[in-house]
């Protein structure tokens, strides 16, 4: 199925029902399907063509999913940026990935300047919309298979260089259709929707939604209060949250009933077991459901139902859902027994098409047509898989994915600076924080408050150093490499 086309259906069938719900804005199915095909046509006289790369950088809200649509309308490959990217970060961004336009909120428009002058379309989001009020409302006309290539996420790799993650549409409704069946949806239900839309998941929570004529709400900037309180306003039966979002929500002091949320969904990184707990404590609800997958299946895997928690907390289920397959294996690519270390690999009809423009990467992950994890774990006696550690050293702080290697060759630009180790270390509440290791060159002097200055137009703020160790040397091996494991406790 074209995802657009799941759209149209629904506002042919359905299309008085609400959509979209924000804070200022509630979306019928036929408004949101109207709009987007006006914006459609205008992004077509803008010069959009089928196959081309558009970037959008959007808070949460109903304008970027009307752009995100009108994108797929014109056959073209959408891909969301972060709000948190700096102005460089963004300028890499659209000369990597071939982007032909870039669409952005007025609040953003600093951020653009360097990456509007490579000669690409560029314009606020708010302009488009006022400049396609009178065009046609009906689709443009454009053929559209389910092999063309409909989504970029971005991704990082060990080089520090990002990573896009493709998607054509027929790799996309599998992950929706999984979740629906796997967790019972209906028209009835209302998703609240947490995570950034340049996040692999948030887009998936609104296909759900789509697939059952449901509603879905959209909270532009989290905050702990609004959660709590538009759950309960607004009878929220469903939602999708990094673990620091409940814990942070928890901390408030919650005060209200919560019988009607069918359940709480959590992933993106792991959920310490007391947090946990104490979240159950706070909103006096015991349905937490831990879902797990990467951005390059979809994200779809394997997921441990609300009453697996209680004998196997803190693993991320038994068996892959719908459309899915995983299995723990070795080194020479044979599956595990209870208690024995291997990776995790996953296959299914949502996994990536590849890395763009990365054949040698997408050939390291994808092999036989199984996506290799990265992740290490075991099977217990009865099958339960449990993340035991990561082979890439990367750092998930809220669930967010930071990669090391990119913060070191930032830190190792600084004039002061000769070697700098980044790692990750626990933390009570983000699951872990970033700590630099930094080594100065001889007869130079350097601080953390010179670092935090200089890196802090560099790199986005959630991938900046939270604590800094100044060494006289890094702990190597015999080889030359650094221990990352003894960098921690330094």
């Amino acid at each position: 199925m074209i995802l657009s086309d799941l759209l149209a259906r629904n506002a042919r069938k359905f299309g008085d029902r609400i959509s979209i719900i924000t804070r200022n804005v509630r979306m019928s199915y036929r408004q949101l399907d109207e709009e987007s095909n006006r914006l459609a046509r205008k992004l077509i006289q803008l010069g959009v063509q089928k196959g081309n790369h558009v970037g959008i950088i959007s808070r949460n809200n109903e304008q970027f999913l009307r752009l995100y649509f009108a994108v797929l309308k014109c056959g073209a490959v959408v891909l969301p940026i972060s709000v948190r990217f700096t102005a460089a970060e963004i300028s890499r961004v659209v000369e990597h990935f071939d982007l032909t336009a870039l669409f952005y909120e007025e609040n953003f428009s600093s951020l653009i300047e360097d990456a509007a002058s490579k000669e690409i379309i560029a314009q606020s989001i708010e302009l488009l919309l006022e400049q396609c009020t009178t065009l046609p409302s009906n689709p443009p006309d454009i053929i559209i298979h389910e092999e063309d290539p409909c989504t970029l996420f971005l991704t990082s790799g060990t080089t520090g260089q990002p990573k896009g993650v493709l998607f054509n549409h027929k790799r996309v409704i599998p992950v929706a259709t999984a979740i629906a069946i796997e967790f019972k949806h209906t028209p009835d239900d209302r998703v609240l929707h947490v995570m950034p839309f340049s996040h692999s998941a948030p887009l998936q929570t609104f296909f759900l939604g789509a697939l059952f004529v449901g509603a879905v709400h959209i909270i532009d900037d989290y905050d702990p209060k609004r959660f709590i309180n538009w759950i309960l306003q607004e009878k929220v039966t469903t939602t999708f949250a990094a673990p620091i979002a409940y814990i942070m929500a928890a901390k408030q002091g919650i005060s209200g009933d919560f019988s009607h949320v069918r359940y709480f969904a959590y992933g993106a990184s792991a959920f310490p077991l007391a947090a946990l707990e104490r979240v159950k404590q706070a909103f006096g609800h015991d349905a937490f459901m831990h879902v797990y997958g990467l951005t390059e299946t979809g994200p779809s895997g394997t997921c441990l139902r609300p009453e697996e928690h209680q004998t196997k907390n803190g693993s991320i289920g038994r068996q892959a859902v719908v459309n899915m397959e995983v299995k723990v294996v070795n080194d020479r690519g044979e599956e595990t027994g209870p208690g024995e270390y291997g990776e995790i690999l996953l296959k299914g009809e949502s996994n990536m098409l590849g890395y763009y423009n990365n054949p040698e990467e997408t050939a390291k992950v994808i092999r036989d047509g199984w996506v290799q994890t990265g992740d290490i774990a075991y099977r217990d006696k009865d099958g339960y898989i449990f993340i035991v550690d990561r082979k890439k050293d990367v750092i998930i702080s809220g669930g967010v994915n930071i990669y090391p290697r990119e913060i070191e060759e930032v830190l190792v630009t600084h004039p002061a600076v000769l070697e700098a180790c980044v790692v990750g270390v626990a933390h009570p509440e983000w699951g872990e924080t970033v700590k630099a290791v930094v080594v100065a060159r001889p007869g130079q002097r350097v601080t953390e408050e010179s670092l935090k200055e200089y890196i802090s137009t560099r790199l986005a703020d959630y991938k900046q150093p939270r604590l800094y160790s100044f060494v006289q040397a890094l702990p190597r091996n015999v080889n030359g490499k650094v221990l990352k494991h003894l960098a921690k406790g330094m």
